[in-house]
């Protein structure tokens, strides 16, 4: 399904939308399907990223703060 942006007119497939404009004012934010869904599939991403991350306690270099 394509969504348009309410405010920049901007088109994108569903699959991969996202607010292009996160830091502007939008009049349409609350009710902005494009905002609902960039916010879900940031979810879904960070849940994959978590799961690949080095475990705990894994020290990032060699030096001590």
């Amino acid at each position: 399904m394509e969504l348009e942006c309410a405010k920049y007119k901007e088109k994108m497939s569903s699959e991969e939308a996202y607010c292009h404009h996160p830091g502007d004012y939008c009049k349409f934010r609350t009710s902005c399907i494009i905002h609902f869904m960039g916010s879900e599939n940031g979810k879904k991403d960070v849940a994959k990223s978590e799961a690949t991350a080095a475990p705990a306690g894994r020290p990032t270099s060699g030096k001590e703060l």
